[in-house]
């Protein structure tokens, strides 16, 4: 169904603008250690920050919403549980941040070279995601969902301002 990126030994991902990622040397996200949710700026851009666990994750482009997978058999009721999450209360506001344009998901360790490298070979398991937003100012929120007493997902979404 969803495609994850498997848990990192880093423990952190990053959504990182495609024109940066030449100059991303994977120690930049040092900066935001013990942090499940956080942000930095590079070259006058916004980068978020998803770490503490290291959890797979994946990018659910209509909910925008990134999941991650804390327990499940599978991931067949996660869309259901994201679709139930998005009018439920207990979401807890995070940071607002300037986002828009071309992104990728990655470990946050890794350079740049090597999420291009995996951005390029499709042979290989997925270690990097595409994710386009419009430009704006969103406010990132979190919430853990169990949709039952077998399955929990740590969910990040952005709601344009």
């Amino acid at each position: 169904m969803a495609t994850w990126l498997d848990s990192t030994d880093f423990a952190r991902y990053v959504l990182i603008p495609e024109e940066v990622l030449p100059t991303w040397e994977g120690a930049e996200a040092e900066e935001v250690i013990d942090e499940y949710v956080s942000a930095l700026r590079m070259a006058g851009r916004g980068i978020l920050t998803l770490g503490a666990e290291p959890l797979s994750v994946t990018w659910l482009a209509e909910s925008l919403t990134f999941a991650r997978w804390c327990y499940a058999d599978d991931d067949t009721g996660l869309l259901s549980a994201v679709h139930a999450a998005g009018s439920a209360d207990g979401w807890k506001d995070v940071l607002l941040l300037e986002l828009g344009g071309r992104y990728v998901l990655a470990d946050a360790a890794y350079e740049g070279d090597r999420i291009l490298d995996s951005l390029r070979d499709a042979q290989q398991p997925a270690e990097a995601l595409r994710v386009e937003l419009p430009p704006g100012r969103y406010r990132v929120q979190s919430l853990i969902v169990d949709p039952d007493h077998k399955t929990q997902f740590m969910l990040e979404r952005l709601l344009p301002e």
